[in-house]
């Protein structure tokens, strides 16, 4: 793999240097920060070498690329990392639903733990190094007791950690950050709460302890990007250099510690008791059910919620008995069924893929390349990994798994299990990944079959034929009433004046673009040609009103597949006209010709409208 070449390729086809607010990385993805969505190219961008898979979540558009990505995200220029050199011009501000909230605090928490992981695994690594040792008897000398200090100095100070890499998520000053939290953990302020009694000009100040904390230091960070430019506000440009650090720590540090510090305190402690009570009642089933749907969660990036979780319990009792143990069950589930992907599959090209996932996902933890790039297209075979997985998520509660370090476990990572207060945890874990290994084979292997199933419903046309998206009335582009159609500056097609608020995939293709809005939908059929289909005239005015998307953006969909609903209704009463081209807007580069087929007036919706032939 050509790592400059991938990453020029993935840099040109998501809309260019001048689209890209910031790029970072995890362990298999590289995540985006895009001006505009619309303009990446994702079936662009999925046949690119080293390329699993894209999908846009949390506010990111994440393009998965496997255990490569560090590669690959070295190989993009310095200024877009981490957006700290790129100019980003000004976005509409959502609308703070429940829901836009909800994408907002996990693509926060996601992002600023995901920036930290190196730090969590290489501590936790370390403090495994020292079971082993302590199992075959190595002396405990000054180099033994060296290495305890360093396992132990990665979780104590992660407060610092996640301030700095949550100060860069919230593009605010990592230094004043660092220095908030690091407050929290200062001797003397341990030794204050200890005793009891502190107060912050008469306010009671919540005895706790701070060290090792997830919460606080994000609630902490949040309020110092809040604080930071209301400060500048009232300041005069003279005393700016002075004044502002200063006022910054002056009013976010009282609030932090009166405040915001005790929220994330209680809030870990209430993760540490749903930890404790999902591992004390009836175990078995909540982990068998939350093992199962495990990949969808990973698939659509919330697996993340649980990170705040595993970690509050690792800083607790040096151990996590809930969420990465489940990873165990659905980490060896999805080797599995891949495996068997990679076996039974006709293409070399899957094959390989199938292969180099299954290794990946068995041997380092690292599920994702199996996850986008193998079950996700063949949906009988992720269905077998969730079985299997809910089977493994079973025995997790049964037999009490308990996992030492934050990793995601795979055959490399076994020794995380090993521990001398509980001797037998390692050979649970050999049986959980193997009864997963076990059941998910099988489970695929009876039900994965090559061959692509129809359904019944897919209609068949030839290689050039476009059907009507929505029923109604057909007009001639020339008449509708907005020059940019009229005229045919975005391609040729025709019109329909809708009777019915429904619109259908008139090619077998993939949705290239499913705008936010609802208002308007690009496609590229599988013959090569990108079509337009705008609902109405200036109807993205709406901004989504009157609107249901049903089809989603990158997904594969066949000609008279429901892509959208509109509440016709709704909209006309709002005063917009409902006019709807159908427009093919790479006729130019492609050097095809649209044919009318049917010059009936009235059409009923997945009819035939029009013929694209020619080309180069």
């Amino acid at each position: 793999m050509d790592y400059k070449k991938s990453a020029d390729k993935i840099l040109k086809d998501v809309g260019g240097t001048k689209n890209i607010d910031y790029v970072t990385h995890c362990m298999t993805r590289l995540r985006f920060g895009l001006k505009d969505e619309s303009k990446a190219k994702g079936k662009e961008i999925e046949k690119i070498d080293g390329v699993k898979g894209v999908m846009s979540q949390s506010g990111q558009y994440q393009v998965i690329i496997g255990s490569d990505v560090t590669n690959v995200f070295a190989a993009l220029p310095d200024n877009i990392k981490d957006g700290d050199s790129v100019e980003s011009e000004s976005k509409p501000k959502e609308k703070l639903t429940p829901k836009v909230i909800f994408k907002n605090i996990l693509d926060y928490l996601s992002s600023s733990i995901t920036a930290a992981l190196g730090v969590i695994i290489g501590s936790g690594m370390i403090k495994l190094l020292l079971v082993i040792l302590d199992l075959i008897g190595v002396q405990h000398n000054s180099t033994y007791n060296l290495l305890t200090i360093l396992g132990d100095t990665g979780f104590y100070f992660l407060p610092l950690v996640l301030a700095y890499t949550a100060a860069k998520k919230l593009k605010t000053d990592p230094a004043l950050s660092i220095v908030v939290s690091a407050f929290l953990i200062h001797p003397n302020l341990i030794s204050m709460l200890a005793k009891g009694d502190v107060t912050f000009l008469n306010v009671p100040v919540y005895s706790t302890t701070y060290a090792s904390s997830i919460i606080p230091p994000l609630l902490a960070t949040w309020l110092l990007s809040l604080i930071i430019p209301l400060v500048d506000k009232f300041t005069p440009n003279w005393s700016k250099t002075i004044l502002n650090p200063m006022l910054s720590l002056l009013i976010t540090v009282p609030i932090v510690l009166v405040i915001f510090a005790p929220i994330g305190a209680i809030i870990g402690q209430g993760l540490s008791i749903i930890t404790t009570t999902m591992t004390n009642y009836v175990p078995w089933l909540t982990m068998g059910i939350v093992a199962a749907f495990l990949p969808l969660l990973v698939i659509a990036g919330l697996h993340h919620a649980f990170d705040p979780i595993y970690l509050s319990s690792f800083a607790k009792v040096g151990y996590d008995p809930l969420f990465l143990p489940m990873m165990l069950a659905m980490n060896f589930s999805i080797t599995a069924a891949v495996l068997v992907v990679g076996i039974k599959s006709k293409d070399s090209k899957k094959e390989s893929l199938a292969y180099s996932s299954a290794v990946s996902a068995g041997l380092a933890g690292i599920t994702e390349p199996g996850l986008f790039g193998v079950l996700l297209k063949n949906k009988k075979a992720l269905r077998s990994a969730m079985l299997g997985s809910g089977v493994g998520g079973v025995l997790v509660g049964l037999l009490h798994l308990k996992i030492f370090a934050a990793v995601s476990p795979g055959v490399i990572a076994m020794v995380s299990f090993v521990s001398k207060k509980y001797p037998t945890n390692i050979i649970y874990a050999l049986i959980v990944a193997g009864v997963s290994f076990i059941a998910a084979f099988i489970f695929t292997w009876l039900s994965y079959k090559e061959e692509t199933e129809d359904n019944g419903n897919s209609i068949k046309l030839n290689n050039h034929s476009v059907l009507a998206p929505i029923k109604g009335k057909v007009i001639p582009l020339e008449q509708v009433k907005d020059a940019t159609f009229a005229d045919k500056l975005l391609g040729d097609g025709i019109a329909i004046e809708p009777s019915e608020g429904k619109v259908y995939s008139p090619v077998d293709g993939t949705v290239q673009v499913m705008y936010k809005t609802g208002h308007a939908i690009g496609l590229l059929s599988d013959s090569g040609d990108e079509i337009l289909i705008h609902i109405g005239l200036d109807t993205v005015k709406l901004e989504g009103k009157g609107f249901e998307k049903i089809a989603k953006q990158g997904e594969h969909v066949k000609a008279g597949q429901l892509l959208l609903k509109f509440d016709m209704p709704f909209i006309k009463k709002q005063g917009y006209d409902l006019t709807t081209p159908i427009v093919v807007t790479n006729l130019d580069s492609t050097g095809k010709k649209i044919v009318e087929n049917n010059k009936s007036q009235e059409i009923g919706s997945s009819m035939p409208i029009f013929d694209i032939q020619g080309g180069n």
